[in-house]
């Protein structure tokens, strides 16, 4: 199997033993039964799992034919094939699984079943159901209880930028992820889920997709204010359409109409001066990807891409003052 794999930090299992392999995914990921197919003698198995509160990322990969169950859960599931084809059967859907591809929403509480060819590979996004009708719920600016999805319509242009945002999310999160702030971390959660809810088709789809009612112009300044005072933690968007009492709709259109920006531009913007009043503060003991992720920038390359717009100069150019400033 090779050396590197996607999540290779985060890594659960490898192995040729399908024992062990068995008894590890029953304990960790819920599995019923793991078959091997007939090359048993050339079986390898490596499983690595990233999980991020309700949002868990897993890459799998098989050398050999396989066949696995898992019972039923309280997370959704969504196979991202990378390599190699494969069958799976979940809550009365099935699909095959082909390279590139991905299977239809795999439903909460509902068993799963896999048959997988030699040479497998593939990235399963889970995220736990009350995470999703709690984000679901901050968009709309209502209760949700429930949430079906419709698995019928075909949404490819959706589904290809969730699969690049997923992969590029593995991609990040696995390179800088142990030194992401619980706020970057936290904004990386919520905009996974986020994109999630937009690209699949469900029941609340068409009231993400009407125009809002506009919500009164002070809304915009008390929201500021909210960011403003809670700039160091993560943008929480219930938290927000409680302080504008509108829908997240109403308070981002409203934003757009009277700013030209999101609460997201508007929170960038404010954590871009404090992290600029940082660099200007240290010495050279302090760096810039530091402070770059004490701010909640998860991208230092990002990060002063942005610095730069905002203030002409990168952020180590400021940092660099700072050292040669002489000390009082």
């Amino acid at each position: 199997m090779p050396s590197r794999s996607t999540l290779s930090n985060y890594p659960v299992l490898q192995s040729r033993d399908p024992e062990l392999v068995r008894d590890r995914l029953s304990a960790d990921f819920g599995a019923t039964r793991l078959e091997p197919g007939a090359d048993r003698d050339g079986f390898a198995a490596r499983i690595n799992h990233l999980q991020l509160g309700g949002l868990g990322l897993s890459y799998c990969e098989y050398a050999t034919d396989v066949s696995l169950e898992f019972g039923e859960a309280s997370f959704v599931r969504q196979i991202f094939n990378i390599s190699g084809s494969g069958q799976y059967e979940a809550g009365g859907h099935s699909g095959d699984i082909t390279p590139g591809s991905w299977s239809s929403i795999l439903p909460a509480q509902a068993p799963l079943k896999l048959d997988l060819k030699r040479g497998y590979r593939q990235l399963v996004l889970r995220i736990e159901f009350d995470a999703l009708l709690r984000n679901l719920s901050a968009l709309l600016g209502q209760d949700v209880d429930t949430l079906a999805f419709d698995n019928t319509s075909d949404r490819q242009p959706a589904m290809e930028a969730l699969r690049r945002r997923i992969f590029q999310f593995a991609t990040d999160f696995n390179e800088r992820g142990a030194f992401f702030s619980d706020l970057a971390t936290a904004e990386v959660q919520r905009m996974v889920i986020m994109k999630f809810l937009m690209c699949h088709r469900h029941n609340y789809t068409h009231l993400l997709m009407r125009e809002p009612l506009p919500s009164a112009p002070s809304t915009v300044r008390a929201v500021e204010e909210f960011i403003e005072a809670n700039w160091d933690k993560p943008i929480d968007i219930q938290a927000m359409s409680a302080v504008a009492k509108v829908s997240a709709r109403s308070l981002f259109r409203q934003f757009q109409r009277d700013r030209g920006y999101s609460p997201a531009d508007f929170a960038k913007r404010i954590r871009l001066d404090h992290a600029r009043a940082m660099l200007e503060q240290s010495g050279e003991e302090a760096s810039v990807t530091q402070i770059a992720l004490r701010c909640g920038f998860q991208n230092p390359g990002h990060f002063a891409r942005d610095f730069r717009l905002a203030f002409g100069e990168l952020p180590s150019e400021i940092l660099r003052k700072s050292a040669r400033r002489p000390k009082s």
